[in-house]
């Protein structure tokens, strides 16, 4: 069996080094890169290429979890993305099987599970954790399948998440380091694809679609 190579993004850094420390352990898994945000979690996929990304859903600064690996998915779809979170509710989970994730731990399940879910999960079969039934599990990966959502390419699922999460045309032009032009000609392809007239229904077809985050009450 060839090696794992596993990339840590999470923003408390005892739970990074836990992490790492189980995961140094085990055979035929290595650990490439830790990560403390949604930003890191982008930028160090596309730099590292790593197997799997173990990334935590809440982070304060920058993309959140789901977003981040929204963009991973992407961006680099051979790159398997196992969401760790303290949410175990139904809603939660749907919404990051929604991303095309590979799998779903709760922060408190057991590390023979976190080894299982890099190992055997897929975006086709995302990993759910035991002690969930199995009825719950198969509803709500059932729940998740798209097969008759409009694909976008790489660069649009890029420019899509920018977008409903704020950016300008001009700051997702720096941010992609592409010409203003095209990101208008990425934005107009967008709509016509997902059939989006306005920037509210472009943001509501995210936030329902996992591109991004709900914004938190206070």
């Amino acid at each position: 069996m060839s090696e794992i190579r596993v990339l840590i993004v999470d923003d408390h850094v005892l739970v990074r080094q836990g992490l790492r420390l189980l995961l140094d352990e085990m055979p035929g898994i290595r650990v490439v890169g830790e990560g403390s945000s949604g930003d890191d979690a982008v930028l160090l996929a596309q730099r590292l290429q790593p197997d799997a990304v173990l990334l935590d859903v809440h982070m304060p600064k920058g993309l959140d979890g789901i977003t981040a690996a929204r963009h991973i998915r992407g961006t680099c779809p051979q790159i398997r993305v196992i969401m760790l979170t303290m949410f175990d509710d139904d809603v939660h989970v749907e919404k990051m099987l929604l991303a095309g994730v590979s799998g779903v731990l709760f922060k408190h399940d057991d590390s023979a599970e976190i080894i299982e879910a890099i190992r055997s999960g897929t975006p086709s079969r995302p990993y759910l954790p035991r002690r969930m039934s199995e009825e719950n599990r198969e509803r709500l990966v059932a729940q998740a399948a798209r097969p008759d959502e409009p694909s976008l390419t790489a660069r649009e699922t890029e420019v899509l998440i920018y977008l409903a999460n704020g950016y300008t045309n001009k700051e997702v032009a720096t941010k992609l380091m592409i010409s203003v032009k095209t990101v208008e000609t990425h934005r107009a392809n967008i709509m016509k694809r997902l059939q989006l007239q306005t920037r509210f229904e472009l943001v509501d077809y995210a936030l329902k679609n996992g591109y991004m985050e709900a914004p938190k009450s206070h």
